[in-house]
């Protein structure tokens, strides 16, 4: 049960705590953002490809 409750609970503070920020935040920090965001982005596909084929 922890199994599929754990990942939902972290989605979900992880979406509510960049909302929090984003809206706190200013142009340079909503840049920083948005950057570091992008970057975990490719970072996770690129895992996740290298996963499937290996």
């Amino acid at each position: 049960m922890i199994k599929f409750l754990l990942p939902i609970v972290i989605f979900i503070a992880a979406v509510y705590g960049i909302s929090y920020f984003w809206t706190n935040s200013s142009t340079k920090g909503k840049k920083s953002i948005a950057l570091s965001l992008i970057i975990a982005l490719i970072i996770c596909i690129s895992l996740i490809i290298y996963l499937i084929i290996d």
